[in-house]
């Protein structure tokens, strides 16, 4: 007999598959979070710069939000407010609010087209003291449609209602540009397009200019 006994191996605990062997806690990871810039983080940049910035087709809530913040930079100081327009589109009622904003306003406007303008959008650059145009724009002159459902008495008031300002707005392109109302209503049945060069020659705009200009440089 060998004494003292020899010690006997170790032998490591039995574990059954489901247990898992004990580890160390990972070490908590360090994410730092940047926040990416939104529609609103941009909008706030350009309204501090005095610019308000439409594009796509204008509903009634973008309408009423540029609606106010046209009033709100016209309260809040007298330098130039700047409107642009990238390939925006509006029926009757949106650009009639919108144009009764505009001309409400007491200090210079310069509306710059950054991109196409359609339908009745074009009657925004009316009221303008500068009107300027990317060369790459165009302007499709063409009448919005309109449905209406309901009893026959009123559909026949809202077709009026339409007609009327339909007409107004007509008339406001063709003062601004110093053509007949006759021509205008014309070119806008016959979806006439014009590039940025054309538009110029129309009246639509006074300038086409590259984009520091609309920093009033």
């Amino acid at each position: 007999m060998i004494w003292p006994p020899p010690t006997p191996p170790s032998v490591p605990p039995f574990r059954t598959p489901w247990q898992p062997d004990p580890q160390q806690p990972p070490a908590p990871l360090h994410v730092t979070s940047v926040p990416t810039p939104g529609p609103d983080w941009l909008a706030e940049r350009l309204f501090d710069r005095r610019i308000v910035s439409l594009t796509g087709r204008l509903d009634a809530e973008a309408t009423n939000r540029a609606a106010a913040s046209l009033a709100l930079l016209d309260a809040s100081d007298d330098g130039e407010v700047q409107l642009w327009l990238h390939g925006v589109d509006a029926d009757v009622d949106a650009a009639a609010t919108l144009l009764d904003t505009l001309d409400l306003m007491g200090v210079p406007l310069h509306v710059h087209c950054r991109g196409d303008v359609r339908g009745m959008a074009i009657a925004l650059l009316a009221p303008a003291d500068r009107r300027t145009s990317a060369s790459h724009a165009a302007f499709h002159l063409r009448e919005p449609q309109t449905s209406c459902t309901g009893p026959a008495s009123d559909v026949a008031i809202a077709a009026e209602h339409h007609e009327q300002q339909l007409r107004r707005l007509q008339q406001r392109i063709a003062d601004s540009c110093g053509r007949p109302v006759d021509t205008v209503i014309a070119d806008m049945r016959d979806h006439r397009i014009l590039t940025a060069d054309q538009a110029r020659d129309y009246g639509l705009i006074d300038a086409v200019t590259g984009a520091r200009s609309v920093d009033g440089e």
